[in-house]
């Protein structure tokens, strides 16, 4: 069983709107933790954030278990805490990192197994579509139109028309 609900969003306004949709269910502050760069600090406003140190993304902010476990450990064992706290490999708190640091923000919820799947649910959905967000991922990041067009191609998350070409 999966420790937390992580979703990494490409725009903090996909970000902004799926806390506000945590909140609204009943999700405690102290259940959900926050992770972006400090230059996404004015589009997202969160209470208190603290200083932490990650080895790609450098100086982010963070609220949450996460904020307190990442401010104990320096940044060369900020990816095994990060990891361990979230219950995923380090390949994936690894793929957080550099999310991060492209301008993404990492929401993740730690509850109870009901409380996980709700949330878990929530985070999924309050993603803007692709294809609607060119404009805003081009102007968080360049990479992040190409992660998604390549997401678009996922077997679990777009049908595939066996035109590969396309891809």
């Amino acid at each position: 069983m999966a420790k937390a609900a992580v979703k990494l969003f490409r725009d903090p306004s996909s970000a902004d709107r799926a806390l506000k949709e945590l909140k609204a269910r009943g999700v405690k502050d102290q259940e959900v933790s926050v992770i972006m760069g400090e230059r996404a600090k004015p589009k997202l406003a969160l209470a208190q954030p603290a200083k932490v140190n990650l080895p790609q993304s450098g100086t982010a902010l963070a609220t949450g278990q996460i904020a307190q476990a990442l401010a104990k450990v320096g940044s060369d064992q900020a990816i095994a805490t990060l990891s361990s706290l979230l219950g995923v490999p380090e390949e994936a708190a690894t793929y957080y990192d550099f999310g991060v640091s492209l301008g993404g923000v990492l929401v993740s919820v730690q509850a109870d197994a009901a409380r996980l799947l709700q949330a878990d649910k929530v985070l999924r959905s309050a993603d803007i579509p692709v294809a609607a967000a060119k404009g805003q991922m081009q102007s968080t990041s360049p990479g992040f139109e190409l992660a998604g067009r390549m997401a678009e191609t996922d077997p679990l998350d777009a049908k595939m028309t066996g035109d590969f070409r396309k891809y």
